[in-house]
């Protein structure tokens, strides 16, 4: 596979975890915990996929959305994974294109990523 995902959260067990399944499944994977980060990191790699985590400290989700869109040309989709109820509406109110719940097993990781880089 070989393409770069980008992960964003800032809970250290649920990056590196999201990060080791995407990895073994082929995946490039640059991690990040914090909408700063990640923006410095869509510099360095150019991810065909964001997985992003909504509330975090130094720049949340939401603001990361609105600096990412502003400032590349680069329009990778962005996929919320959260654990609120009302995961697909926080998605829509930042523009995502799609969101994934929190808890979520493998096959559903896996499953949302390849249906956005098809």
């Amino acid at each position: 596979m070989g393409r770069a995902l980008l992960v964003v959260d800032d809970d250290p067990d649920l990056n590196d975890l999201m990060t080791m399944i995407l990895g073994e499944a082929g995946y490039q994977v640059v991690a990040a915990t914090n909408g700063q980060e990640a923006l410095a990191a869509v510099t360095r790699s150019m991810p065909a996929l964001i997985l992003l985590d909504m509330k975090m400290p130094v720049m949340g989700g939401a603001e990361f959305t609105q600096a990412f869109r502003e400032r590349f040309d680069h329009l990778a989709p962005i996929v919320v994974v959260t654990a609120a109820d009302d995961a697909r509406r926080r998605a829509e109110e930042i523009g995502a294109e799609g969101w994934l719940g929190k808890p979520f097993n493998i096959g559903e990781l896996l499953a949302k990523v390849q249906g956005y880089l098809r």
